[in-house]
């Protein structure tokens, strides 16, 4: 098995790309809405983007771990507020919104197996 680094920076990168990708197809196949795929590929980048920060800090040696684990729930709980406000209130086609959350797992799934680069076995870097 070929083990390859991962890069946040290319995976939110390329979940960009299959969002809009996706949002695009939706409109000539006339299948789902373009702007529910848009919406659930931008919650989960942007969720992504928050979780890469937060874990950032709770590396760092001198953060206060009950802050930080009150910052996580409170990072949760806004999620699922926006996400409960926007599913109630906007006009978002669930089945698309959900496809449009997919494409993170899709980016994750394709760095690791394609895009990544081949790791050094050796443990110094890249090859």
């Amino acid at each position: 098995m070929i083990a390859r680094s991962v890069r946040v920076e290319r995976i939110w990168k390329t979940a960009l790309v299959l969002t809009l990708l996706l949002a695009l197809l939706c409109v000539p196949a006339q299948i789902g809405d373009p702007a529910s795929v848009v919406f659930g590929g931008a919650v989960s980048i942007v969720n992504l983007h928050l979780i890469r920060v937060l874990v950032s800090r709770l590396m760092s040696p001198d953060v206060a771990t009950t802050r930080l684990s009150s910052a996580v729930t409170i990072k949760l709980l806004l999620l699922l507020a926006v996400l409960g406000v926007a599913l109630k209130l906007l006009p978002i086609d669930v089945a698309s919104f959900l496809v449009g959350t997919t494409t993170l797992f899709v980016a994750i799934v394709l760095d690791a197996i394609w895009l990544g680069e081949v790791a050094d076995q050796s443990g110094n870097g890249t090859a």
